[in-house]
């Protein structure tokens, strides 16, 4: 077997590209005479000539063209196979900070995790679980890498949508609407709502929605959880919409979700960015897997049957 030496392999496909030694020194940064013995090296390494020489003009042999085109391959291969190593590297001893809303901590994010940390198992995971106010500015400070969840209004960020969220009532076991198979909003909005605070995506949510029926929100209470406002829920203090993504973190004996039609309300979910912004191995090998995860289950969109099954039943966290 023939053991070519790279460097002189890299010279010669170097030199078969420029057809000049001097333009080849110059871009490998050697000296002609180096760049000449290589060639030489090589050749004897062969045992064919490669190169015609002449004082001014440098040509190859045809057996010079046939061994530059694979040699030229065979570096490209050697490079992709070196970058590739490098990434994998630094995913192995790389960080990555994740923003995401509460609810895709009751369903998404910690399969996500389990998934990642066995296939990338040196990889450092940051989890900042906020409301959807929050996410744009730990995006756009460089905070997190990115984030997870409902599209956002800001012109700074870009939106990867990754899933539609349907929204669903949520009434007490014993409440008049408990037994319905589906309602329309206008029927919600005769009973006391009980709310998120004005900064949660799902609040805009309700009031566009209650706008457009010529309605305005005047809750009976206001809170900033999800799991708050179930818990009230739960007491019989009011009735509640919310996304599908958030049932997980309302599973009560006492709470029965109902189907919403006339209007059916859903919002979109997926990946928030800074504009432009480049993704590291490591933030590059989690988002891998969050796709995967949307791709293959649907993650949110799971939920529809199975309350639809479940109306007249309590509601409880649908387990993956």
């Amino acid at each position: 077997m023939i053991n070519l030496p790279l460097r002189q392999v890299a010279t010669f496909v170097c030199l078969a590209d420029t057809q000049s030694f001097r333009r080849a020194a110059e871009r490998l940064r050697l000296s002609q005479p180096a760049v000449s013995a290589h060639i030489r090296q090589l050749e004897r390494q062969v045992g064919v000539a490669l190169v015609h020489r002449t004082t001014r003009h440098v040509s190859l042999t045809n057996e010079g063209k046939a061994f530059a085109a694979r040699a030229r391959r065979a570096l490209d291969e050697l490079q992709i196979a070196s970058q590739d190593l490098r990434e994998l590297a630094a995913v192995h001893r790389g960080r990555v900070v994740v923003a995401c809303i509460v609810p895709m901590m009751a369903t998404v994010v910690p399969t996500v995790i389990k998934r990642v940390a066995k296939l990338h198992p040196g990889l450092e995971i940051e989890i900042r679980d906020v409301l959807s106010a929050h996410l744009d500015a730990l995006i756009t400070s460089g905070e997190a890498d990115f984030g997870i969840g409902p599209r956002p209004s800001g012109t700074q960020v870009t939106f990867t949508r990754l899933d539609r969220d349907d929204f669903v009532a949520a009434v007490p076991q014993d409440h008049p609407l408990a037994g319905r198979e589906a309602i329309s909003l206008k029927e919600l909005a005769a009973y006391p709502i009980i709310t998120t605070t004005r900064n949660t995506n799902a609040r805009t949510v309700l009031e566009r929605a209650l706008h457009e029926l010529h309605q305005s929100v005047q809750p009976a209470f206001e809170l900033v959880h999800h799991l708050s406002v179930g818990k009230m829920v739960e007491a019989g203090l009011g009735v509640t919409l919310l996304p599908r993504s958030a049932v997980g973190s309302l599973s009560s004996a006492r709470i029965v979700a109902v189907e919403l039609k006339s209007p059916r309300i859903s919002r979109e979910l997926g990946l928030i960015t800074r504009r432009e912004y480049q993704f590291s191995p490591a933030a590059q090998a989690f988002v891998t897997v969050l796709k995967q995860y949307f791709a293959k289950s649907g993650a949110c969109e799971e939920y529809p049957a199975k309350l639809r099954k479940a109306a007249r039943r309590p509601l409880v966290a649908v387990d993956r």
